[in-house]
């Protein structure tokens, strides 16, 4: 399947024979799986079926050569061939529970990975609602955050320190491997992050649930799903039970810049856009997970790299739409572009999982090398590509 969804690098990169080739291969894995199996059915089945012929031919024989020497009854050898006609049937049925044991153990180990995978003590604990009123509007702050995967010596992020308070927009910059996403994955808890590191106002993050904490953070990634359903319903998706109007709808939708394409759709806003969002192109697809984002309203939205896939006059655009709906609402924005962290309070320059600068953009420009040079190199290449 991975092979038909790629068909078009296939075909673009000659690799035909290759696929053809990794194809053949895995079909004649799955004929020799296939050949067993029908060599366990081709076994059992028959001897199962035929063990109640035989056994009524012993019946017959050793019953008829009892009656004659007047140890048994007619009435007993009737009885005798009724009860094997009676185990005929369970007898086939074994048969057919040994061909399908094997299937059944297979699927069953993988539902028991998923139902006894262990859950932490603290994500099955939920907040009150006092508790989680009181949590609105306070300050995100990471101090001294340090993390390294379970197979890396060398940490990825090293004492990262910074506060997010109510109403500030943050950017991050950094080159591929600055830890920039791991920061992110961190500040809304997808990785299990060390103990006092990361606090929503005075309360550790690791202190309440994931499900709690993702009431205060959303995040928009650089990869959006989206659902086989219409452009509203994936605009809807998260809502919950609230009831959103086409008004709000088009409202996110003008927000995140693509009002003007779903209008140019056959069908508008109830276009259905296809299994991860097939008929739609990379800049739609993220504007889409935007939309979906403004429409419920959370103290920090994270967008990791979302606007990668978007001109810069329409990033521009997207980001003075955002503020100006998250007035009060805190912003962290991941980016490689310069442009895009512009109109950031405070800029934060990572390099190998370290804070190598903060401050706003025309203090990165006169004390930041790094940030300086990355913000000319962009301005010549937007220079020299204007379209």
């Amino acid at each position: 399947m991975s092979y038909l969804s790629a068909i078009d690098l296939i075909k673009s990169q000659q690799m035909g024979a290759w696929v053809q080739a990794e194809t053949d291969a895995l079909n004649q894995k799955l004929l020799k799986c296939q050949m067993k199996l029908t060599r366990i059915q081709v076994f059992y089945m028959p001897v199962l079926d035929y063990a109640n012929n035989v056994m009524k031919i012993l019946i017959l024989g050793l019953g008829g050569y009892m009656l004659m020497q007047q140890e048994l009854t007619l009435g007993e050898i009737t009885a005798f061939l009724t009860y094997s006609v009676l185990l005929s049937i369970p007898l086939m049925a074994l048969g057919r529970i040994a061909t399908i044991y094997q299937r059944g153990m297979v699927g069953i180990t993988s539902c028991q990975t998923i139902l006894n995978a262990e859950v932490p003590e603290i994500d099955t604990k939920t907040l009150s609602e006092e508790t989680l009123d009181s949590l609105k509007g306070q300050t995100f702050s990471v101090r001294n955050l340090t993390y390294r995967y379970l197979q890396d010596d060398a940490p990825i992020l090293n004492g990262i320190s910074f506060d997010i308070p109510p109403g500030k927009k943050v950017g991050v910059l950094g080159s591929i491997g600055a830890g920039k996403t791991t920061l992110v994955n961190c500040l809304n808890h997808h990785l299990d992050v060390p103990s006092n590191s990361v606090f929503l106002g005075d309360r550790d993050i690791t202190s309440f649930s994931r499900n709690d904490l993702r009431r205060f953070v959303k995040t928009i990634t650089q990869d959006p799903y989206l659902f086989s359903a219409t452009i509203t319903e994936n605009v809807k998706f998260g809502s919950g039970s609230r009831t959103i109007s086409d008004d709000d709808v088009q409202g996110v939708l003008e927000l995140s810049q693509l009002a003007g394409d779903v209008e140019r759709f056959e069908q508008k806003a109830q276009t259905v856009v296809g299994e991860k969002g097939v008929m739609l192109s990379g800049g739609q697809k993220q504007r889409l997970s935007i939309a979906r984002a403004l429409l419920e309203p959370c103290d920090l939205l994270i967008m990791d790299n979302v606007l990668s896939a978007v001109d810069y006059e329409t990033e521009r655009k997207i980001l003075e739409g955002l503020f100006a709906r998250l007035e009060h609402r805190s912003v962290l924005v991941v980016s490689h572009r310069v442009n895009a962290l512009e109109y950031m309070d405070e800029i934060i320059v990572l390099s190998d999982g370290k804070v190598l600068a903060k401050g706003d953009h025309s203090t990165l420009l006169k004390t930041c090398d790094y940030y300086r040079e990355t913000w000319l190199l962009q301005q010549t290449e937007t220079e020299a590509n204007p379209c």
